[in-house]
């Protein structure tokens, strides 16, 4: 079994670490050596860690990658990335054959993560794509530009879209539903649009559910009235800095 060294133990360290280790050895390399080892996996220290010819994921915060750069030494394989917001040259102040970057989310916990990501260059592309795809769906992107605009719909939009479900069970506490039954109605119905998603353009989706002077369209119509589109591309602009 392949190792992986994972430099971090936060929320999204955390998930990637249950997505791949049925596939994998994993080894957490950290500074708080009990915070990490609730884990439950091996964790070592910086000082014992030495990248050379190794397989490593930064999953740190991004504002720690200088620090960090200064306490590693060798020359990785390969680098994934999950620093949101960094550049291929800021990631060079680490030393590596090749760098990738990737923006899962937390659902790679389950698997069903889906993951942006972009290669510097093709050396153990296989490798990387293996690994990327232990822990759900990797979609290949062509610059940093775009990169940095997919990273919101691949690690950002999940918080939105929990915002969305809470909203919607609660408006059905609100009407008089029990809140258990109105979560469980809101899952189902998450899974509902899946389906319909993946089938029909969102359009479609809409049109085919709004009748004549029905009460979904009423509902839309209220929604344009709140102008929920333009609070999407708010929330999308301001978690791009822009």
């Amino acid at each position: 079994m392949s190792e992986i060294y994972i430099l971090g133990n936060g929320a999204m360290a955390s998930a990637i670490v249950k997505g791949i280790s049925d596939a994998y050895e994993v080894i957490i390399v950290a500074r708080d050596l009990k915070k990490a080892s609730s884990l439950n996996f091996k964790v070592i220290s910086y000082d014992e860690f030495d990248m050379e010819n190794k397989n490593v994921i930064l999953a740190f915060k991004p504002y720690a990658l200088e620090s960090v750069a200064t306490q590693l030494k060798g020359k990785a394989r390969w680098l994934v990335s999950v620093l949101a917001k960094t550049t291929f040259e800021q990631l060079s102040s680490i030393k590596a054959q090749n760098y990738i970057k990737v923006m899962p989310n937390t659902a790679a916990e389950f698997k069903a993560s889906t993951t942006a990501y972009l290669m510097k260059n093709d050396l153990f592309k296989d490798e990387v794509l293996a690994l990327l795809g232990t822990f759900g769906k990797a979609i290949a992107l062509q610059n940093e530009k775009e990169f940095d605009t997919a990273m919101v719909l691949s690690g950002c939009a999940p918080a939105f879209l929990a915002l969305v479900a809470e909203s919607l069970a609660n408006a059905g506490v609100k009407n008089g539903l029990k809140n258990e039954l109105s979560y469980e109605l809101t899952r189902a119905c998450f899974e509902s649009f899946s389906a319909l998603f993946n089938h029909s353009h969102p359009v479609i989706v809409k049109e085919k559910i709004c009748s004549p002077a029905g009460v979904t369209i009423k509902g839309v119509e209220a929604l344009e009235k709140k102008a929920l589109r333009g609070a999407f591309f708010e929330a999308f602009e301001a978690s791009l800095g822009q």
